[in-house]
């Protein structure tokens, strides 16, 4: 190979590997989450939702904050993707809780630190700049996991570390989303900058499934329109 040929080819390789390597990249950047501002975690009523059933609404229980009719703890992160049809997406939540424990008789004596988690998938997502991933924890999960203040309190004022993982076709996608992620430390003392790998804790306990998609709560059928089509595991 004289001096002008190898010339020619390590200018070719020069200008072919990062034309390559643009459109790998363009590839990946289909999807990626939205703004912490535009999360939502908040209590949503069930009554507001669907209709009464013919049945009676709540059960005879001793706490009436724990019943199916009262309200549900909604947790939505935003999403764009920019081509025309996504065939599928997978999230999977991950939420800091805290699990009371009782002594003999029912009062409240500690609380344990616990991983709460749940997935959503959704199929043929269209094109769009905010589409939400959503989950949701049942009111007696809320009782269960809220500790000792036994109210969503810190969930909805975005106190406690929430962690979202995406996959599109099999392979995960950075990065992944964390409420704390600009914070030096979330305000529970876990999460932030300083303990990005909360969520791998081994000093808790991992809860999978308390946190439900959309399908499997009383807010579908009728909330079909925020989300995208729904697919099952």
């Amino acid at each position: 190979m004289n001096l002008r040929t190898f010339c020619l080819f390590f200018m070719a390789l020069v200008v072919f590997i990062p034309k390559g390597m643009a459109q790998e990249k363009k590839e990946k950047e289909n999807f990626s989450f939205g703004k912490v501002t535009d999360v939502y975690i908040g209590l949503d009523d069930v009554v507001s939702s669907v209709g009464a059933g013919s049945l009676p609404s709540d059960p005879d229980v001793t706490d009436k904050k724990a019943t199916q009719g009262n309200k549900w703890l909604r947790i939505d992160v935003p999403f764009q993707t920019k081509k025309k049809i996504t065939p599928e997406l997978k999230f999977k939540f991950y939420l800091e809780g805290y699990e009371l424990t009782e002594e003999e008789g029912g009062a409240k004596s500690s609380e344990k630190f616990v991983i709460l988690t749940g997935e959503a998938i959704y199929r043929d997502i269209p094109k769009g700049d905010k589409n939400y991933a959503g989950v949701f924890l049942s009111p007696a999960s809320m009782v269960r996991f809220s500790g000792l203040k036994s109210d969503a309190g810190e969930w909805k004022t975005k106190r406690l570390n929430l962690r979202v993982d995406a996959w599109e076709g099999g392979a995960q996608v950075e990065p992944s989303f964390d409420l704390m992620a600009e914070k030096d430390m979330g305000p529970s003392g876990r999460g932030g900058k300083k303990d990005p790998d909360w969520y791998k804790s081994a000093d808790a306990q991992q809860i999978p499934g308390a946190l439900l998609p959309v399908q499997d709560t009383p807010f579908w059928p009728k909330d079909y329109k925020h989300y995208p089509q729904p697919k099952n595991p």
